[in-house]
């Protein structure tokens, strides 16, 4: 492992805010009481075993589903309204679903769980690339978007990843489910000091996924 970096677009983020579309995690949810005992026993054993992370507190941990690569102070009102438009136009037929949530991956940058499987996530990102693109152009799409994961811990200090995974592959259960039934548009502040590295954010709108035609 080797401390995080958080990126604006493909450069580093320094200053300012971000707006993103984010997966949050409602807790409400019965059905996610599985994942909250594998995050939470997950980062206490390696912080009893002494590795360099931050956990990701609950309430932030979320799935990037796309970030506006333009600064958020940059976006005003008439903009934001149609950014939220033209993603929500493109979600019309995107129904509801359940990904599986494992396993715990030592990642160069903190911890990680994959995300599976990957085509409900690729249709959400592509509906808010599309709406992102033609609401704020090209220079708004400068995020590198991959496989996706959810994010459980970032690295502050150097560590041994392999040691690390040795701990995450006793954690179980190693899989357990995550609903998505809608997508945010919210405002990032990422903390970049090095023992307080988490993103935080504002929520502006959401997006429910309800097969809409």
């Amino acid at each position: 492992m080797k401390p995080f970096e958080f990126k604006a677009g493909d450069q580093p983020w320094q200053t300012g805010t971000l707006l993103h579309w984010y997966v949050e995690l409602d807790w409400s949810d019965p059905r996610h009481k599985a994942l909250r005992e594998l995050v939470t026993t997950s980062n206490q054993a390696l912080l009893d075993a002494g590795f360099p992370i931050t956990p990701v507190e609950l309430q932030w941990l979320h799935i990037t589903v796309d970030q506006i690569s333009i600064p958020a102070d940059q976006i005003g009102p008439e903009p934001r309204n149609g950014l939220v438009d033209e993603v929500s136009a493109r979600l019309v037929g995107i129904e509801p679903f359940t990904v599986t949530v494992g396993s715990l991956l030592s990642y160069h940058s903190g911890v990680i769980a994959d995300l599976s499987p990957d085509e409900d996530l690729a249709a959400l990102h592509a509906a808010a690339r599309s709406g992102v693109r033609a609401a704020l152009g090209d220079e708004a799409c400068r995020y590198k978007w991959g496989l996706q994961h959810l994010t459980t811990a970032y690295a502050h200090a150097e560590a041994d990843s392999d040691a690390a995974q040795r701990i995450l592959r006793r954690v179980r259960p190693s899989h357990v489910p995550l609903h998505i039934d809608a997508i945010h548009l919210v405002d990032v502040t990422a903390q970049t000091r090095d023992q307080s590295k988490t993103v935080t954010w504002d929520r502006l709108a959401t997006i429910s996924l309800e097969g809409r035609t």
